[in-house]
């Protein structure tokens, strides 16, 4: 938010100043240079703008007095009389530009939008069900070969993250920027568009992650597809030919489209997958183009990843070789594989899930090569909605249908913990050749997973953030 001004936020947001600013102090404050932008009032610092939100845990206004004895910019929904009510009759120092607007999320949008007009070079939005975060920064690694790239950083994805992120665009020179955008909730990706204006766009997979609030597959593809919203007719998009609703869609749109994936009739190609078990390979194809691509991130996803990343490159007039050698060294970011001093190793897949990367976990898993057992621990998986139960039943029947014709199972165990996971569990009911177990104690499940590794084995653990896997990998990996 280098060069930005309380002036200019005022001017932005629409906003009008709460009566606490001395005539002979007005100038200087309105000429004060905000820095960046703070919506937890344990970030804010001097020269941060604090955008309070109300919150479903707190009230972000309740913090303002506070704030304002650190710094001297506030965006806000409430008028003095409310924030002290708010903050138990504390009163406001002075001096400070307590900015009032009908809403603060509306206020930072328009803020992000403002500063996204500012900026001068080309923009990739990255969505998806699956996958756009690691897709994000595979096409990071992969610009990074020849620009300079200003890139999302953790989960700032959502209507209140992605406007925070394009506030940082323009605080560092870059030659392009790639943001990650994320909805749970229809209509969301319009405004997200309409922040980000991306000149490239990339939807990576459609999945039924927040299907509780979009109500179908087709219903999130609409949604994701509403990237392209706020495009110009220069712009392009990217589809996962290997999604089949993605793949429906050839033809359909007003953008410029290119598709990329296994799919031999895509534009952009990966062909001639080899897998081992730390490396993957394929090779690129595009047109005449052929390049050999090797990865030590695991998984066709990942191939998928790196592919629309190595088109992406492609499309801009990159030099690939540099793009490979960059995607080579890319170590992933969520899928960490651990071997232990005990001889077992463990795919630790723990901050989040749904069906789709649960599938592709298990392949993972199931490529890996070991003399011991293969060994899934998968748990619940959140907002899937009414028809939660058959989600994880399909998960089980992906399982399942993995045996069929094998002389074993290629996963020999699976341990389901939690409530929802009991449909997993129940799906392999009829297969005799996986050894299945539920608990709805993780502890317990703990202690029994414990009890069983034995050198040569591979586990995967695989369930949503909140039903916090990790404290399993903590306890198995030392």
């Amino acid at each position: 938010m280098k060069h930005i001004n309380i002036k200019t936020i005022i001017e932005v947001t629409g906003g009008r100043l709460l009566d606490k600013v001395q005539p002979d102090d007005m100038k200087p404050l309105l000429d004060t240079e905000i820095t960046d932008i703070a919506t937890d009032s344990r970030d804010v610092k001097e020269g941060i703008l604090f955008v309070a939100f109300k919150g479903e845990k707190t009230d972000g206004h309740k913090y303002i007095p506070q704030v304002a004895e650190v710094t001297k910019a506030i965006l806000t929904e409430e008028d003095e009389e409310q924030i002290m009510a708010s903050a138990d009759g504390r009163a406001l120092p002075e001096n400070v530009a307590y900015i009032l607007v009908p809403s603060t999320l509306n206020a930072l949008q328009k803020l992000g939008t403002y500063i996204r007009s500012l900026y001068p070079n080309k923009v990739v939005g990255v969505t998806g069900s699956v996958g756009k975060t690691t897709t994000r920064e595979m096409i990071t690694c992969a610009l990074s070969s020849s620009l300079k790239t200003f890139h999302t950083i953790g989960n700032m994805n959502s209507q209140i993250g992605l406007p925070v992120m394009v506030s940082r665009m323009l605080d560092e020179p870059s030659d392009i920027s790639v943001l990650e955008m994320g909805i749970s909730m229809p209509g969301e990706m319009d405004r997200l568009s309409a922040i980000a204006r991306p000149d490239i766009a990339v939807v990576t997979m459609i999945g039924v992650a927040h299907i509780e609030f979009l109500k179908s597959r087709e219903g999130i593809r609409e949604e994701k597809l509403k990237i392209a919203s706020n495009m110009d007719e220069e712009g392009v998009i990217f589809l996962n030919a290997d999604d089949p609703l993605l793949w429906a869609m050839k033809g359909k749109l007003k953008q410029k489209t290119y598709f990329y994936g296994t799919n031999p009739e895509a534009d952009y190609v990966a062909e001639n997958l080899k897998f081992d078990d730390d490396t993957n390979s394929y090779t690129y194809r595009h047109g005449s183009t052929r390049m050999l691509v090797t990865l030590n991130v695991l998984g066709v996803h990942n191939v998928l990843n790196s592919l629309v990343s190595m088109a992406i490159a492609d499309y801009l007039g990159l030099d690939l070789t540099k793009v490979a050698t960059s995607l080579e060294g890319f170590e992933g970011l969520r899928q960490k594989v651990i071997r232990t001093d005990s001889g077992y190793t463990i795919i630790d897949d723990t901050y989040n899930a749904s069906p789709d990367s649960m599938k592709a976990a298990l392949k993972v898993l199931k490529d890996m090569n070991t003399s011991g057992n293969h060994i899934a621990v998968l748990g619940d998986m959140f907002e899937l909605g009414p028809n939660s139960g058959e989600y994880h039943k399909e998960v089980g029947a992906f399982i399942d249908e993995m045996t069929k014709g094998e002389e074993s199972a290629v996963i020999s165990k699976v341990i389901t913990i939690g409530d929802e996971s009991r449909f997993i569990d129940e799906a392999l009911a009829g297969n005799d050749k996986v050894d299945t177990v539920h608990f709805t104690d993780k502890q317990e499940a703990t202690e029994y997973i414990k009890g069983i590794l034995e050198p040569g084995d591979v586990i995967l653990l695989k369930a949503s953030n909140g039903m916090k896997f990790k404290d399993i990998v903590n306890e198995i990996s030392n």
